[in-house]
């Protein structure tokens, strides 16, 4: 129980802090929260001394004051030291905002408000606080404590005399603008995740890419061997027409059988149909399974785990032993059915406690990047559908991100509850046509900031100046208070410019120039209005830091979004050309497989023979003549020649033929169709091929004469075929193929020669006679 005690409050920590975004996103994480509280610290001391200077506190205030001001001074202490020793201030944090937080509950309920008062003087540590709440908490609960700082600030301040009616208003902006950081710092997370992700799966890749590079290399290791060794040995027995031959034949024979022994016992991968049927078999099910292709390494293994879990399913629960098994498989995709005609089941009624094929299938197939379908009901069995897609190179924006938009939203929720609260301040303004201009130049330069296109330096140039020196124009307009209120909000406002130029040029000096609009600005005001300007600099300093902080805190976060977003789109490419690479190599690996099953056969047993010193006759030598000739076309050819084909091959050879084909491209899924249709045209036209005969065979896809071509010369006065004159011409037989719709055909038929060229349908060349 006590094991089961301490796992619950781990569970119920990790639902509240935040969690880690890697060692440098965390330690600027803490350097802000930090900051934040060392900021709200400073605000707030010189905010309580001058309440109490100037009798703005009762002794309860002042008594609630000396107790919170020390615990809000040792946590942000705390925070600060951790940072300055790069150590983790995450518990610091978590302990200040929750301090904050209770700061102003207690403010709530026992705070008594003086008049003139604006707000406690711990208001500023509470909103930077709340605002900061991302640095250390997970972004629900950051979110909650700004909705709570809200409410109860909105409380505490609608009984001062300063606001009245505007209280909550001014609670909400403070709210705005800590979900503005909240949602831009969750982006940022998000964003270096999704780098972080696509990193490890590009690191998976890479490693099963070494992986099946190695096979690749075993492969061309043993394609060399059957050319030097076994081709070799065939071919030099075939023309040891004199005794004197033999033993040089015999020689080579056994030199090729040492090099297939001392190369060793290769490695025989079990397909994933042999995997499945092997599953199926264990279970007592019968499994009809029908797939195509061959999975790549780096996805076989999620696939074999989710039929697997799917086969243990039927074999439990569907009340049958039959089970059909689908499949294609390809280089970017590939999907996998498994359906049974059971008993069936409701997915929505199985209980959230029941792992199931919602808890093994799809878990499997998602930490793969693949997903899972689960198609059932009663009495109409069920059909599990699971499919994986390559990573695509496609490219992520920054504007699609959910957490970015509500970012943009929660800003200008901000920008417009700072103007519904300082138009209303009119007893400040001296000249309302003055405070009219600088309204509509700032509202026109944050609007341009957001959305101008193209900007440029002097856009930019023109947005800032004018900013600045509508700011100065409004601030020499009004009678200014020693306190500030929001009757200067327009200075607040500024980062309605600053903010989203430093967002869309990525540019930290923009945080430069907002520190630099300052003393710009007060010194302008001064100079208008006829304050004095060291007064106007010293007591409108905090008005101006939300503007520096906001645009630092932009050109950051679009920056480090910027970089994460372009890891993100070099992982996936380079897991889609590791993946593509990859099942190349599969493939390659899996030809190579089928031509040393191949030599195995017949091959192998005449080496063997020639090595034995069986007496090399005609018989022997014209057997190793079709023994080369059938070898060497899965050399030339490995992925086109099936088995129908060798047999048809060595038929026509046998009858005295000559039949010459090439074309070492693989068939992707693109020429599947092109490339049956080749098979059979080349399996009919070697058939008609008798004695003297010559067919050539030719697979080229992507090709502008043609994908492939198959052509048949016949000596002039022959016969075609070994059917006799009687037998149909070669043309005639290939017209009565059955040609699918997606490939388009062209057959020239002069005299004894008959040329076929086939291309698919949409892509039409002009073929050569």
């Amino acid at each position: 129980m006590i094991g089961v005690g301490r796992r619950g409050r781990a569970r119920l920590a990790t639902r509240i802090v935040a969690p880690s975004a890697g060692r440098g996103m965390d330690r600027t994480a803490d350097f802000l929260g930090a900051f934040a509280a060392l900021l709200g610290l400073v605000l707030s001391t010189n905010a309580s001394v001058y309440q109490w200077s100037h009798h703005q506190m009762t002794p309860r205030d002042s008594w609630l004051i000396g107790i919170m001001l020390p615990m809000i001074t040792a946590t942000t202490a705390w925070a600060n030291v951790l940072v300055i020793r790069r150590r983790p201030a995450r518990p610091a944090l978590v302990a200040h905002t929750i301090l904050c937080l209770l700061g102003v509950l207690v403010a709530a309920l026992i705070w008594q408000v003086t008049p003139g008062q604006l707000a406690p003087s711990l208001a500023h540590s509470a909103i930077l606080a709340a605002a900061a709440s991302w640095a250390c908490l997970a972004w629900p609960v950051a979110v909650a404590d700004i909705a709570a700082t809200v409410v109860l600030g909105g409380f505490v301040l609608v009984g001062t005399d300063a606001l009245g009616s505007l209280s909550w208003a001014n609670s909400a902006y403070y709210g705005a603008i800590g979900m503005v950081a909240t949602m831009s710092w969750t982006a940022v997370v998000t964003t270096v995740r999704m780098a972080q992700r696509a990193s490890r799966e590009s690191r998976r890749s890479a490693e099963e890419l070494i992986r099946s590079e190695e096979a690749l290399a075993e492969s061309n290791r043993w394609d060399a061997l059957i050319h030097d060794k076994v081709l070799n040995a065939l071919g030099t027995a075939a023309k040891a027409i004199r005794p004197a031959i033999e033993r040089p034949a015999r020689i080579l024979a056994q030199d090729a059988l040492d090099a297939l022994r001392q190369t060793g016992d290769r490695e025989h991968p079990e397909r994933l149909d042999q995997q499945i049927r092997r599953a199926a078999h264990a279970l007592g099910l019968h499994a009809d399974i029908r797939i195509e292709g061959t999975p790549s390494g780096m996805v076989a293994e999620s696939f074999q785990r989710a039929v697997g879990e799917a086969l243990t399913n039927v074999a439990r629960h569907s009340g049958v032993t039959e089970v059909t098994v689908t499949g294609a498989f390809s280089a970017e995709r590939a999907e996998l059915v498994v359906r049974d005609e059971g008993c069936g089941f409701d997915p929505g009624l199985v209980p959230e406690n029941r792992r199931g094929l919602r808890g093994s299938v799809l878990e499997t197939m998602e930490a793969r990047g693949g997903r899972a379908e689960i198609d059932s009901g009663p009495g109409r069995g069920t059909t599990v559908t699971m499919s994986w897609h390559a990573p695509e190179p496609w490219t992520v924006r920054i504007n699609e991100l959910g957490y970015f938009r509500a970012m943009v939203a929660f800003f200008i929720l901000a920008l417009a509850i700072s103007l519904s609260l300082g138009v209303p301040c009119s007893p400040y303004v001296i000249d309302w046509r003055l405070e009219d201009l600088g309204l509509t130049v700032l509202v026109l330069c944050a609007a341009g900031a957001m959305v101008w296109p193209h900007l440029n330096c002097w856009k930019c140039a023109l947005l800032a100046g004018a900013t600045v020196s509508a700011q100065a124009m409004m601030l020499g307009n009004l009678n200014l208070t020693p306190e500030i209120g929001w009757q200067e909000w327009f200075i607040g406002f500024s980062l309605g410019v600053f903010t989203p130029l430093a967002w869309r040029t990525r540019r930290r000096r923009w945080c430069l120039y907002a520190a630099l609009s300052y003393p710009a600005v007060t010194i302008g005001g001064a100079l208008l209005g006829g304050y004095d300007v060291g007064w106007l600099m010293f007591s409108r300093f905090s008005s101006f830091t939300f503007p520096i902080a906001m645009s630092m805190a932009a050109a950051w976060a679009a920056g480090s979004m910027d970089a994460a977003l372009a890891s993100v789109r070099d992982s996936r490419t380079r897991t889609l050309d590791a993946l593509r690479r990859g099942a190349r190599a599969e493939a390659v690996r899996a030809e190579t497989e089928r031509r040393l099953a191949t030599i195995e056969g017949g091959p192998l047993r005449m080496l063997g023979r020639l090595a034995a010193g069986e007496r090399i006759d005609a018989a022997v030598r014209r057997e190793c003549v079709l023994l080369e000739a059938s070898t060497r076309d899965l050399l030339v050819a490995p992925y086109i020649v099936d088995e129908a084909m060798r047999g048809l091959f060595r038929a026509a050879r046998e009858r005295g033929a000559t039949v010459v084909i090439t074309g070492s491209d693989a068939v992707d899924a693109e020429h599947q169709v092109v490339a049956k249709t080749f098979q059979e045209a080349c399996g009919v036209l070697a058939s008609s091929a008798g004695r003297g005969a010559r067919l050539t065979c030719r697979w080229h896809p992507g090709s502008p004469l043609g994908e492939a071509t198959v052509a048949l010369s016949v000596p002039s006065g022959t016969v075609a075929s070994a059917a006799g004159r009687h037998a149909a011409r070669p043309a005639a037989r290939l017209d009565a193929l059955d040609m699918p719709d997606e490939v388009a055909t062209e057959i020239i038929d002069a005299d004894d020669d008959v040329l076929m060229t086939l291309q698919t349908a949409d892509v039409r060349h002009p073929v050569a006679p």
